[in-house]
Formats: C-alpha cells, sequence, structure tokens
C-alpha cells in the first residue's frame, strides 16, 4: 500500500510544532502572546514566605542569588534544573560559594508546603531555600520576572491539575539587579562559570 506523502508532510510538520512549543514553553522569558521584554525590564525586589518565615530579595544584597521557579510535582525538568544548580555551587571556588544564594520558588502554592519545599531546596544545597507565596504574590511575581506558567488539568491521572512552565536559571547580582536568565539546558560547569564572572566583576573588586 502505497502511503500519502502529503499526510506524512504534515504529520512530520505537527510534531515539528509541538516540539517547537515544548522548547518555548521550558526556554521563554514571555507568556504566550505576549512581546518580549528585555532582561533590563525584568526582576526587582519581592518578599515570599519560607519555613523560617518571610524571605525578602533585599536580605541577599551583598550576594548572587540564583532564582529558579519550579514545583513540586514536577517529575522530571525541576529535579533535573535544581541538580545542575546543585552541581554548579559545588564548582564554585570557596569565596563564591560564600556570596551565593539559590531560591526555588514554587509556583504551585495550593499543593507545596513550607516543610516539603524546605527539605526539597536543602536536599540539592544547604545554600537554597524553598519559597512560595499566595496565589496573588506569585502570579506578580512570574510577571516581574518574565516567567511563563499555567494550570493544565489533568482528568486522567492522580493529580487534578499540573503546571507547565518555563524553566530558566535568573541570576540577581549582588545589588539586586537581574543580569542574566540561562537556559535549564545549561551545563552545571556554565552555570558555574556565570556565577564567578559575576563575583569578579562585583564582589571581589569590592
Amino acid at each position: 500500500m502505497t502511503k500519502n506523502p502529503t499526510k506524512i508532510v504534515l504529520l512530520i510538520g505537527a510534531l515539528f510544532l509541538a516540539t517547537l512549543m515544548g522548547c518555548y514553553i521550558y526556554n521563554t522569558t514571555t507568556p504566550v502572546g505576549e512581546n518580549v521584554k528585555p532582561l533590563k525590564d525584568l526582576g526587582g525586589p519581592f518578599e515570599l514566605n519560607s519555613i523560617n518565615g518571610n524571605v525578602s530579595l533585599d536580605q541577599f544584597k551583598g550576594n548572587i542569588v540564583v532564582l529558579y521557579f519550579g514545583f513540586l510535582n514536577c517529575a522530571e525538568v525541576c529535579p533535573s534544573s535544581m541538580g545542575t544548580l546543585s552541581a554548579a555551587f559545588s564548582r564554585l571556588s570557596p569565596a563564591t560559594y560564600q556570596h551565593v544564594q539559590g531560591l526555588f520558588v514554587s509556583v504551585d502554592p495550593e499543593r507545596d508546603d513550607l516543610v516539603s519545599l524546605n527539605k526539597f531546596a536543602k536536599y540539592f544545597d544547604e545554600r537554597v531555600i524553598g519559597l512560595t507565596g499566595t496565589n496573588q504574590q506569585i502570579d506578580a511575581l512570574t510577571k516581574q520576572y518574565g516567567v511563563y506558567f499555567d494550570i493544565v488539568d489533568m482528568e486522567s491521572s492522580e493529580l487534578s491539575y499540573t503546571v507547565d512552565h518555563s524553566s530558566r536559571f535568573y541570576i540577581i547580582d549582588d545589588t539586586g539587579k537581574l543580569v542574566g536568565a540561562m537556559s535549564h539546558n545549561t551545563t552545571p560547569v556554565e552555570l558555574a562559570a556565570g556565577i564567578e564572572r559575576i563575583y569578579e566583576k562585583t564582589i571581589a573588586k569590592k
């Protein structure tokens, strides 16, 4: 039986578009349909909750902050990205490590309690804090940093919903300014090198 070449081309095209959209979701800093914002227009101060009380970005001035948005029921991307963060931190020089802070922000505050967030964060490194807030706080913060996320219903699963979200490392310098956003495909070596460069340009010179 001869295969229809038109159907084959259409199938390949559909698979390509699906792959492209998946890459967009994990790597974009802009929600679908919105204009791309330059890095200089993103970032800024915020305050969220941790197991030990309120945590604000201002608390970490003088340090380099690596910020990651995810959720605890994320099966692959979040653990893999946090593993990259952990491996990157282990590669830092002792001086740089003492001036770095990791923040894992849950975009799923309905399910992610502070005790579980703390356990998850500390599993990867002692210098990582698990944070979340109200839905309104998370909505505001993700817009502030250009983070895409979307609640997706899962009727056929034990989980009632999952969360599609962009997966990037947001790097904030010692003054609280967002200076970099690196893809979840970034290697530990690349992430560590990026942190070291910022340390040498800023903190080490003071």
